[in-house]
């Protein structure tokens, strides 16, 4: 259970607002508490999205938790401001001690005071005063005329005295990519490296991902990359942040608040702050659209872009030069251009057009591999940015025009971004399926829908696999080792269909990995409401032809897929072609019959169900009653769902009981995702800060065990704190 009520220390968000990433949170809570001596573990991901936040979270939960305990938490991130590694291992050190002895004294209170380092060493508790103090000489000579490399190491060596002392320490480095602008010759990543290759305990570097990714940092690392939150998670945190800035907003908005800033947690808290700030609503998509086009045009998000040029290129001119060249790619069919092309425009010196495209890269503002440089086309946000400055101080269009212009582009987009995320959202996978093909047999009724149509369309699907598993003919997949979308190979294939509806494979039919062998597959998912005929067939498979001709592949196979198989006419055209069809239920099985759930992840989407009960009167004995014949549906056994039910109704009891409400309603959500059912169960009233568990707990000897039994019974309980209310969820895995 979350600690709510625990005071932020490094943290700028309070525990309960930061969602999405509970997962990445215990992955570094164990590694810190992990009695084994592991090696490196590399945090990265894109810019603002959280990984600082994440480190400073670790850390809040440590020092919370841990209070007096044996492994002390250190944070050190990297700053622009660190000029030299001398004086970015100056700051190491010192934060070291501070965050040592605050820990040792049980003080947070030491950190904001931020004492100097000769005071450290008289508050030090005795234990730690003999290490503590060599320490403290070792700052102290950072104005003497000594080696600069040996007080950089000694300053760095810092957690391996304290290691040699029996102090345990978990050490989180952030913002390493900041150490690409240290200058003089000594490289701060090097020593970083060679000092931890010999530190004995877990602990983290974290930085940029293009950073991070290059040769720069030890290879052996384990890698956690921290991505955008997930469409679900961003809905929940639009949820809370519009809850707590009083802001209204919809299901509609909500979902295009996730779409539209793909998951980015910054950007959706910068809208609903804005909001909040203009006293307006975001209940439809034209107030989210203004809002937005004013951070676009100086506000926020604006300004963080603008840092980003300022500190990439220095002089005005430059600076329009980039826009330019960032505008122009991103509106020319091809998708990348020679480095050579940028620095011919830019007219910059080796020098400082290197550590431009450097920064450029890093803060994913291009992609930049080899010698050909790539917009960030999916980047929405950064794309409109460069076009409002483009127009603005290129063009030099009116202002009131481009405003007003761009407002309406916005406007008109937004259902269009909603109705692309949906079928994105539909498309089942086709490139994550062909990953998965290893040679493994498989019956002929899973590839062939002729065969699965005559025999098993309708049947219940444990009754299906059943069937299919006694089915004696089979044929062999083929290995595949390569996959991407068609568009990848055929870049005028986008004008056909969506990027994730196309794949092609590459691999070997027996993998014999010779000239003979080699295959490629190309597969489509095409869209037909009843069985596709024999046209809309034959159109599809023309199209892949193409694909194959123009990518000069003489060994291929077409798979096409239709949401209900093919009519009669239809095979005769695949059959005919040498082509395989598959339905929809046919993938879902096959899928099943591989094990690739876990590849594809959210591919396979969720069923959820909702429901809103009053409070009281014995209504979540109807709850239960729901939630057991949706547990039936989805396989679950009989002793785990009689759990489910017992859990949902102490869940309800309690949500009666304490929650003050005044609508007295239960809202309540089951969601079936892949091997698991999650209950979310809210209500307006009790926030978990006005009261501890133990307060809500059923005195013994009542009915049930409360909060104890819910977790009990279920193999995953939190808590949240929604609106003026509270949401419990609960998961119960399926295991077979």
């Amino acid at each position: 259970m979350i600690d709510l009520q625990r005071e932020k220390i490094l943290s700028n968000l309070e525990a309960e607002d930061f969602i999405g990433r509970s997962n990445e949170l215990d992955a570094l809570l164990r590694r810190a508490r992990a009695d084994d001596k592991s090696r490196g573990l590399m945090v990265s991901g894109a810019p603002l999205l959280g990984v600082s936040e994440l480190l400073r979270q670790t850390y809040d939960r440590l020092f919370g938790e841990q209070e007096g305990g044996e492994t002390i938490p250190f944070y050190f991130a990297l700053r622009k401001s660190d000029k030299t590694a001398r004086h970015a291992a100056a700051r190491f050190l010192e934060q070291f001690l501070q965050q040592t002895v605050a820990y040792r004294r049980n003080d947070r209170k030491i950190l904001a005071a931020a004492p100097d380092v000769s005071e450290l060493a008289e508050i030090a508790p005795p234990a730690d005063g003999y290490w503590i103090d060599r320490l403290v000489e070792t700052c102290g000579s950072e104005n003497r005329p000594n080696n600069d490399a040996a007080f950089v190491r000694n300053c760095l060596s810092a957690p391996l005295r304290a290691l040699a002392n029996g102090v345990r320490v978990f050490v989180m480095l952030d913002d390493l990519h900041e150490a690409a602008n240290l200058s003089g010759e000594i490289d701060f990543i090097v020593e970083l490296n060679e000092i931890f290759s010999r530190f004995q305990a877990p602990f983290v570097f974290a930085g940029r991902r293009r950073f991070l990714s290059g040769e720069v940092v030890a290879r052996d690392f384990e890698q956690l990359e921290i991505k955008a939150l997930s469409f679900t998670d961003a809905g929940f945190l639009a949820e809370n942040l519009a809850a707590a800035h009083d802001v209204k907003i919809n299901d509609q908005t909500r979902d295009l608040l996730a779409v539209q800033f793909d998951g980015n947690p910054l950007f959706i808290k910068i809208m609903l702050q804005s909001a909040s700030e203009k006293k307006m609503a975001l209940d439809s998509f034209q107030k989210v659209e203004q809002i937005y086009t004013d951070q676009i045009f100086g506000g926020r998000m604006s300004r963080i872009f603008d840092a980003c040029f300022d500190e990439i290129a220095r002089e005005t001119e430059t600076q329009k030069q980039l826009l330019s060249l960032l505008f122009d790619a991103q509106n020319n069919e091809y998708e990348k251009t020679h480095v050579e092309t940028w620095q011919s425009r830019t007219n910059l010196q080796d020098t400082e057009f290197f550590r431009a495209m450097r920064l450029l890269n890093t803060d994913e503002i291009i992609r930049l591999t080899s010698n050909l440089v790539e917009t960030m086309r999916e980047n929405v946000v950064l794309n409109d940015y460069v076009a409002a400055r483009f127009r603005l101080e290129i063009v030099l269009q009116n202002r009131a025009l481009t405003v007003g212009e761009t407002l309406s582009e916005f406007v008109k987009r937004a259902p269009r971004l909603m109705a692309e995320f949906y079928r994105k959202n539909s498309a089942i996978g086709l490139r994550e399926i062909l990953g998965v093909f290893d040679c493994q047999e498989i019956p002929v009724g899973l590839l062939d829908y002729s065969r699965f149509k005559d025999k098993l369309k309708g049947a219940p699907d444990a009754e299906i696999l059943k069937t299919l598993k006694s089915e004696t003919e089979k044929i062999t997949l083929p290995q595949i080792v390569y996959t991407a979308h068609t568009v990848s190979f055929y870049p005028q294939f986008a004008q056909v269909t969506e990027r994730e509806r196309s794949a092609v494979a590459l691999g070997f039919i027996k993998s014999s990995y010779t000239d003979e062998d080699e295959t490629v597959w190309i597969a489509a998912e095409i869209d037909s409401k009843l069985e596709a005929k024999k046209e809309l067939t034959e159109f599809w498979c023309d199209r892949l032809e193409m694909v194959a001709l123009m990518c000069n592949f003489p060994n291929y196979k077409i798979w096409l897929v239709a949401p209900e198989g093919f009519a009669p006419e239809a095979i005769a055209v695949l059959q005919s072609r040498g082509a395989s069809g598959s339905s929809k239920k046919q993938i879902e099985l096959l899928v099943e019959f591989l094990g690739a759930k876990e590849v594809l992840g959210e591919k396979i989407k969720a069923n959820e169900y909702e429901i809103i009960v009053p409070m009281g009167e014995d209504t979540e004995l109807i709850a239960a009653q729901t939630v057991e014949e949706i547990a039936k549906r989805h396989h679950f056994a009989p002793k785990a769902i009689n759990q489910i039910k017992t859990a949902l109704v102490e869940a309800c009891i309690n949500a009666s009981e304490h929650g003050n409400s005044p609508d007295r309603k239960i809202y309540q959500k089951f969601m079936i995702e892949n091997d698991k059912i999650v209950i979310t169960i809210s209500n307006r009233g009790l926030r978990l800060t006005d009261k501890n568990a133990h307060e809500i707990e059923p005195p013994e000897g009542r009915r049930g065990w409360g909060l104890k039994l819910m977790k009990n019974l279920m193999d995953e309980v939190k808590f949240e704190q929604v609106d003026d209310g509270t949401r419990i969820s609960m998961t119960k895995y399926l295991k077979k």
